[in-house]
């Protein structure tokens, strides 16, 4: 919120607040206890409050009649207009056109992208995307890129030092799937014909892996094979270990591959990591490994046991439905063991806040990751977990088919080479994170009021263009000139525009406060149908100075808005189309 609006709060919050206490009523202790807000139809007023619902919990009389009470004395002020009752005793208040312009003034003015005023700074991580590297990013692991870093460029607009990182899942049985998955497409190159085993990673970018690997190591992993090929997972990788002793290799040579192709992915889709979180690192240095200290210090404080041949966490003490296996019977640690060493790990660096980005699927997860964070003495109210539901492709009136395990899903760039960037970015944004969300490719690539973001970014592009024609027409503008021609401003379109513009800040604070992208999204659809509204129905480069001056200055605040929202949004905002 602008510091101007921020004081009219104030302001109307004290003066309630002094009326509330003149007249004995009980309910709040001080000013900044009742609730004061920007309204979204103007309609009803500039600010309202339902402080006279709350006060009626301790009083005889209902909201209206102490509505009633309240609006005599209140009405008596330099900057307000009036005061109407409105409902069951809502209260809604109408400012001076000065009071009005202020957050336009700030706009025409702004040299600087706009700040979240009043919010603690900290110091903050967010986690996000993590997908396995066995494989293309796909259009799920999209949704999350998106919500990811526009959340770390809102968070940054309050002054928080934002660590934006992608956990890297490099150990495991996952890694030697992968590289048995590459051998197996590999050995196919010399006319073998192998039927992959079901377990096994497919796709067309196994086959592309395949052949550079064959380009950059010639025939450095051929072997002769048994008349007899294996028919199954296990019988594979017994073969491969065995005939090759650089198996691990194969692997490593998959992973770095698709992790760059993964990296350069996100860069194309505006998503930038400032750390690649390995986590193979958590198990460097054998005894003196941080996953090590970690099974130790368990142990030492009793919080785990051994039991068949396992070793357990005791997270039912710290309200997990069951305890977890930390280190399987084969002496391999499970995904869990080494979340929690990493989760220790977050927590080790002292961040003020960390927010996890993960897939719907691993709902159930959090409250084991709860329990060990407790059970390691941290305050587990640090960390927060958004979860992202599942995306569905839309083409007409088909669902496209999807099934990594089968390699038939649609990587982000395939998307995003069909309809942009920009389109891909607003669709996975507009809709809460929990929600399931149906992309409509076809509505992706429409080029009219239909598609949100083209209507956004024309509403852009169409004041820009106004501004270069401004010169053309014989016109001349200043900012200065604008804002004192703004209280010329009258007509119900003009108004709203305003309206809509003035409750920017209130719409970024509710979105930082709850930790959410997607009515930033609506706000700038809603904002970009009112100016196309008010551009249709007014001309702007009117021949009356204070008509056409006043209406360059709405619209090109209008612009300063939607430049600084889809920059959060990560979308360009053009200046034509």
């Amino acid at each position: 919120m602008s510091k101007q609006s921020e004081r009219l709060k104030e302001d109307i919050q004290n003066l309630l607040f002094e009326e509330i206490k003149s007249s004995n009523l009980k309910g709040v202790t001080k000013a900044s206890q009742i609730e004061v807000f920007e309204p979204k139809n103007i309609e009803f007023g500039d600010w309202t409050s339902n402080i006279c619902m709350k006060l009626a919990a301790n009083s005889e009389d209902n909201p209206r009649q102490i509505a009633e009470k309240l609006i005599s004395n209140l009405t008596k002020n330099d900057w307000i207009t009036k005061i109407e009752i409105a409902g069951a005793g809502f209260l809604n208040f109408y400012l001076t056109s000065e009071q009005k312009y202020i957050f336009i003034q700030e706009c025409l003015d702004q040299e600087k992208p706009f700040l979240i005023k009043g919010k603690a700074k900290k110091n903050i991580l967010i986690e996000y995307v993590s997908s396995n590297p066995t494989g293309p990013i796909h259009i799920g692991h999209g949704r999350g890129a998106a919500l990811g870093s526009a959340l770390a460029n809102l968070l940054s607009k309050a002054g928080s030092e934002v660590t934006q990182e992608y956990y890297v899942n490099d150990q495991g049985l996952q890694i030697e799937t992968l590289g048995l998955s590459l051998l197996l497409n590999y050995l196919s190159l010399g006319g073998e014909k192998i039927k992959l085993p079901k377990e096994c990673y497919q796709g067309d970018y196994l086959k592309t892996l395949a052949s550079d690997l064959k380009k950059n190591k010639q025939n450095k992993y051929e072997f002769t094979l048994p008349k007899k090929l294996p028919t199954n997972f296990d019988d594979w990788l017994i073969l491969a270990k065995k005939e090759l002793s650089d198996f691990e290799e194969l692997g490593v040579f998959a992973l770095t591959k698709i992790l760059d192709g993964i990296k350069a992915d996100l860069k194309e889709f505006n998503t930038f990591h400032d750390d690649f979180f390995f986590e193979s690192s958590l198990f460097n240095d054998s005894k003196k490994s941080e996953f090590n200290k970690t099974l130790n210090y368990l142990s030492k404080k009793d919080l785990s046991y051994d039991k068949d041949g396992a070793i357990w966490y005791k997270s039912t003490d710290f309200g997990d439905e069951k305890d977890r296996v930390l280190i399987r019977e084969n002496e391999a640690p499970t995904y869990f063991a080494s979340d929690l060493v990493y989760h220790k790990n977050k927590f080790d660096r002292e961040f003020d806040e960390m927010i996890n980005l993960w897939g719907s699927d691993h709902h159930g997860y959090l409250p084991r990751i709860n329990a060990s964070l407790k059970g390691l003495g941290y305050d587990s109210k640090k960390l927060k977990t958004i979860f992202i539901q599942f995306v569905s492709l839309i083409r007409g009136k088909n669902k496209v088919a999807m099934s990594t395990r089968s390699g038939e899903f649609v990587t982000l760039k395939k998307l995003i080479d069909e309809v942009g960037v920009d389109a891909v970015r607003y669709f996975f944004l507009e809709r809460r994170s929990d929600q399931t969300l149906e992309f409509d490719i076809e509505l992706a690539k429409k080029k009219n009021k239909d598609n949100p973001v083209y209507y956004i970014q024309y509403a852009h592009a169409r004041i820009c263009s106004l501004m270069k024609e401004l010169p053309e027409r014989g016109f001349n503008y200043s900012n200065s000139e604008g804002s004192r021609a703004l209280s010329s401003l009258s007509s119900d379109k003009e108004n709203e525009l305003v309206s809509q513009i003035n409750s920017y800040q209130q719409t970024l604070e509710r979105c930082f406060d709850k930790r959410e992208i997607h009515s930033l999204c609506f706000y700038l659809r809603d904002l970009a149908a009112i100016f196309h509204s008010f551009y249709n129905s007014h001309p702007i480069l009117d021949k009356d100075d204070n008509s056409r001056n006043a209406r360059i200055a709405v619209s090109l605040a209008t612009k300063a808005v939607i430049n600084d929202g889809l920059g959060i949004l990560g979308i360009v905002a053009p200046e034509k189309m």
